[in-house]
């Protein structure tokens, strides 16, 4: 019976050759779209679960309130480390650890005196201790990994790196020198770090090492943290985080000192949980919301439901063709259940066609969806269970939910009506079902469309809303650690070229990803306030170059360490100055009283951060010590050559280092990686909706075209033009899409307006948006329908009066 149920399967689908391309092409789209969401999800949330410890195994975090509102941060103290083994020794394995990102590797001849080659990386250098492989299972390819590092001064390259670095794979017991500070020897090459962790290293590094390469932070201060030095370990199995984390701030609280008002505790953050909390971070400085993948499931399930839907639609609009068909095979003795399963079968060709297309098209599409959102998902069905198992369950979902209903209609006709082609119009049809699909359907694309232009305008929002600053045509070219002075020297030769117009040395860029805070007093000496400062330290030329204005005094003047302090409006808002110029002259301490200062300038707000945070309070001073970057206004026009000019100079300052430099927009934008991939999945995620919603509503009107082929033809022998035959059609589905529009705003609004809290500078949803949307939705089913329409309007009025 099967066999028979296949081969007549395969022989209806490819007589109806038309009918079974739409099918597949339809189901293909959806599957595959929904496949692709799969491998996203799947890929995230596989970060570090592959450690045999995952489970147990957290860091520690810091949790703080204070006059700003709460703060977040992964760093710890330098000397927690060796107070939590020596007084906590059931965290175990216990290892912290401390990432550079990245820098200036110079290789170095047999006797370390000559520089063979010089690279420059912007990955992970991680600096471990002995226990880091206890706690994780990462590949060692064999290595003794604790061996390796027991001497300080030792280096493991991962592959990818030792053969960027030596093509002949000797490199083992080669010296490089990194960021011209320490002699590193390369002990052994490991296997790169998986896509799927947020400990990305590209290099591991003795721990020892750190202290030499940024030495300023490398302090036993209980009060100082940086989120580049980190704490992991592993409770007993079955033993309590929460006791852990007592324990944790007992000790702790022995030794850490808090402002007055503040309240501060160490928290403690599954390892499983580092992927999906934006507030800690991680270092792979990138973190995917629950609530995004909860998102991205249900568009890929939204998907195939349209996807299924088409294929009701027209699977019904085949029936009156398959009417005698079907009223035959009862005749001859065909159940019910029977017919049920041929035309089963029939849908699980088609869905079986359409899973074999998706496989292919996931294929072809995953590197440009990598690309797109900068994964590394891998797809094989022979090799990867899951994935082998929700193509199983698609196939048999499809079939049975997009099948079971065309298949109970179409076996449910009477043998007599059927033969006669008298069945009944109400039970062909199935109409408001049908329609009420296509609302469905059409529901589902205008919240993708409303959900497209909402995240597309807060991407244009951020691109050019203004920060207080100017950011175009800014080169920001990075100077190797606390060596600023040899460049700035050479700044009348940097602003020489005619295609540079300004040029200033900081510590960042106005908007950049770099906090520092310091302990402060401000004109009473004897109260230190209670919030955090950013501080950022620049030169003499930082408000030109960046054209931030100043709304009273001066600039500061020309110093190599802290002598003159400028602020913004929302710092004085913090101290209670109720005007800029009433804060001029005030005295101010910083860096816990070792340096002080007057302040003799206000400057307007300026974004120091993305658009989702508030404008933090800034003081703003020289610090020669903390100018990492050379920061150039150039001229666009001349841009390459004034580039290749500021690299000429700045190579003769720093010979063993490589020139690199990005654009300060380029910067910024990155801000909004994370939403910008959104919004491009949205797109895209637009388009296929409505392009299988189009396939969805040419199998409905070609089912009322059939269904209305005399009435069609009565009109035109009565006059009717062919204009108001395609309007007969089209006001019946006018109606269905406004009647989806009515749905799909408040839908698409309510999750826009929860999206958009994210932000503290966002757009206002417009009723323009909704408009849009709805109209773009009904040009683009009238135009479907329309094509459909006019086949029926240009068709010989004979003929369809002659059809049984």
């Amino acid at each position: 019976m099967l066999k028979n149920c296949f081969l007549v399967a395969v022989r209806t689908l490819r007589r109806n050759i038309g009918y079974t391309t739409l099918n597949v092409i339809g189901l293909a789209l959806g599957i595959t779209c929904s496949l692709l969401l799969f491998l996203v999800i799947s890929f995230e949330l596989s970060f570090d679960t592959f450690h045999r410890k995952a489970d147990r195994t957290y860091r520690i975090n810091i949790d703080s309130d204070d006059q700003n509102g709460h703060h977040q941060s992964a760093g710890t103290p330098l000397p927690m480390y060796a107070a939590l083994k020596s007084a906590l020794p059931e965290l175990n394995p216990i290892t912290h650890m401390h990432e550079e990102e990245g820098g200036t590797f110079a290789l170095l001849s047999s006797d370390t005196t000559q520089t063979l080659q010089k690279f420059r990386e912007e990955g992970s250098v991680m600096f471990i201790d002995s226990a880091f492989f206890d706690l994780f299972d990462f590949e060692t390819g064999g290595v003794n990994v604790k061996q390796a590092l027991r001497d300080p001064n030792s280096i493991l390259l991962t592959e990818s790196i030792a053969k960027k670095y030596f093509s002949d794979g000797n490199a083992v017991g080669k010296v490089l020198r990194m960021n011209n500070t320490v002699n590193l020897q390369v002990k052994g090459i490991i296997p790169d770090a998986p896509a799927n962790t947020d400990i990305p290293y590209i290099m591991l590094v003795a721990y020892e090492a750190s202290n030499t390469i940024n030495s300023l932070f490398r302090s036993d201060n209980w009060n100082s943290t940086s989120s580049s030095e980190q704490i992991y370990f592993a409770t007993a199995p079955g033993a309590s985080a929460k006791q852990a984390e007592d324990r944790i701030n007992e000790i702790a609280d022995r030794y850490r000192q808090r402002r007055p008002g503040e309240k501060e505790r160490f928290t403690l953050q599954p390892l499983a949980n580092l992927h999906f909390n934006e507030g800690y971070s991680n270092y792979n400085d990138r973190t995917v919301g629950v609530q995004t993948l909860w998102a991205l499931a249900v568009i890929g399930a939204f998907l195939v439901i349209i996807a299924c839907i088409n294929f009701v639609n027209m699977a019904t609009a085949q029936a009156m063709r398959r009417a005698k068909e079907v009223g035959m095979r009862k005749v001859l003795g065909a159940s019910r259940s029977q017919l049920v399963v041929q035309f089963l079968s029939e849908t699980g060709l088609i869905t079986l066609a359409a899973l074999l297309v998706s496989v292919v098209l996931t294929e072809l599409l995953l590197p440009y969806l990598n690309q797109l959102l900068d994964l590394s998902i891998t797809f094989s069905v022979l090799e990867n269970k899951e994935v082998a198992l929700f193509l199983a369950a698609v196939l048999l979902l499809v079939t049975f939910f997009a099948g079971l209903y065309p298949a109970l209609i179409l076996s449910g006709f009477k043998p007599i009506s059927a033969l006669k082609s008298k069945v009944a119009t109400a039970r062909t049809a199935g109409l408001s079902l049908r329609r009420a699909l296509v609302v469905l359907q059409f529901t589902i694309c205008q919240v993708l469309i409303i959900c497209t232009i909402v995240v597309h305008d807060q991407m244009e929002f951020f691109r050019t809303a203004s920060l207080g600053f100017d950011k175009e045509a800014i080169v920001t070219v990075p100077i190797p650690s606390a060596s600023a002075h040899k460049l700035m020297p050479l700044r009348q030769q940097l602003e020489a070229h005619a295609g540079v117009s300004a040029t200033t040395f900081a510590m960042s860029p106005p908007s950049a990803n770099v906090t520092m805070n310091m302990s402060f007093n401000y004109d009473d000496y004897s109260i230190e306030r209670n919030f955090n400062v950013n501080f950022r330290f620049a030169d003499e030329n930082y408000l030109k170059t960046f054209n931030i204005p100043l709304i009273a005094g001066r600039m500061y003047q020309k110093s190599d360490t802290i002598q003159e302090f400028v602020v913004n409006e929302t710092f004085l808002k913090q101290v209670g100055e109720k005007s800029p110029e009433a804060a001029l002259g005030k005295k101010m301490v910083v860096n816990g009283g070792q340096n002080e200062g007057r302040i003799v300038g206000v400057v307007k707000d300026y974004h120091v951060g993305s658009l989702r945070e508030t404008i933090d309070p800034v003081v703003m001073s020289t610090w020669a010590y903390f100018y990492y970057n050379l920061n150039a206004k150039i001229e666009m026009k001349d841009a390459k050559a004034a580039i290749a000019h500021l690299q000429k100079v700045w190579s003769s300052a720093y010979p063993d280092d490589v020139f690199y430099y990005e654009f300060l927009d380029d910067t910024i934008a990155e801000f909004y990686a994370s939403e910008q991939r959104q919004a491009d999945l949205f797109k895209i995620f637009s388009v296929i909706a409505i392009l299988i919603g189009c396939l969805g509503l040419y199998g409905l009107v070609s089912f009322m075209v059939t269904q209305r082929t005399k009435e069609v033809g009565v009109r035109k022998v009565l006059g009717a033009s062919s204009l108001s035959i395609v309007g007969l059609f089209s006001k019946d589905f006018t109606v269905l899409v406004l009647i989806a529009f009515v749905m799909a705003a408040p839908i698409s609004y309510y999750f826009m307006e929860q999206w958009l809290q994210d932000f503290n500078y966002r757009i206002a949803i417009g009723y323009w948006v909704f408009l849009a949307a709805g109209a773009v939705t009904l040009l683009i089913a009238l135009t479907t329908v329309s094509v459909q329409a006019l086949r029926a309007a240009f068709s010989n009025p004979v003929t369809a009066l002659k059809t049984e």
